[in-house]
């Protein structure tokens, strides 16, 4: 029988699994926890590409700066994610 984790042990949780590289696994398992408890991942989301579910690091990732926005374009999927800057 599954244990269920209150709010805060599944932030935890989140906070320990993204310190670390995660695989698309873990992502994939991390949003599914976010989602049952309602719980945004915040900065979180600007980290891995949102079709993909890969994390993003220099290798597989593509940075571009352009009009006050940050696009980041994914080398696995070709997907591009695009965030406004502060």
């Amino acid at each position: 029988m599954k244990q269920k984790l209150s709010k805060k042990e599944i932030e935890d949780k989140i906070n320990k699994i993204f310190s670390n590289n995660p695989s698309k696994e873990d992502i994939r398992k991390i949003k599914i926890l976010a989602m049952s408890k309602n719980i945004k991942l915040k900065n979180y989301k600007k980290t891995f590409c949102k079709k993909c579910l890969t994390y993003f690091n220099l290798s597989n990732s593509q940075i571009r700066i352009k009009n006050k926005f940050k696009i980041i374009k994914c080398k696995e999927c070709g997907h591009f994610s695009k965030h406004k800057l502060k």
